[in-house]
């Protein structure tokens, strides 16, 4: 095939990220992890193509690729990611998966930090409540495996009521419209 007509490998990993995130609202999560090991394989394929070159990666991709890690169990990868996309700009779910992350790695001081900074702006309440119970039990020594459990919980009625909300929507538009991907 010609490279002229061969799909860039940043644009494979949004639509399979895309792909992903709309499996798990149909509570399909194997089809999910599908989606989500593709998409970090485009997006790996995608830094290194960007690094060969010297050039910056998106913020958004970042965090994209930061979630499709995490969502495969690649913890510590995430978070190189989502410390590179914080580092520029400010996204709700980097700091929520970064948290998240960082609590599966069974580190406390870091998962605080990230959900502790989780943006008040974002307009997630359900996410927001959620964290800010999970900080205050891992603060006092709580389970942070049982935090992350929560807090995924937490996430997936978040993402339904977004759903919920974006189909009332006349305009159809991503809920909430600053995700930051």
């Amino acid at each position: 095939m010609s490279p002229f007509f061969e799909t860039p490998a940043h644009r494979k990993g949004e639509k399979n990220f895309e792909r992903a995130r709309a499996a798990e609202l149909r509570n399909d999560f194997e089809r999910a992890k599908e989606f989500f090991r593709d998409a970090a394989k485009a997006f790996d394929a995608h830094f290194a193509q960007q690094k060969q070159a010297g050039k910056d990666i998106r913020p958004s991709r970042l965090a994209m690729a930061g979630i499709c890690y995490t969502r495969l169990g690649r913890h510590q990868d995430a978070l190189n990611v989502f410390d590179k996309a914080l580092s520029v700009k400010e996204i709700p779910d980097a700091y929520l998966h970064a948290g998240y992350a960082s609590a599966k790695l069974e580190d406390r001081a870091k998962a605080l930090h990230y959900w502790t900074n989780y943006p008040n702006w974002a307009d997630q309440r359900i996410i927001a409540t959620a964290l800010k119970e999970q900080v205050s039990a891992i603060s006092n020594d709580g389970d942070l495996q049982t935090a992350c459990e929560t807090v995924a919980q937490a996430v997936q009625r978040q993402d339904r009521e977004n759903e919920k909300v974006r189909l009332r929507s006349p305009h159809n538009r991503t809920v909430p419209p600053k995700r930051g991907y």
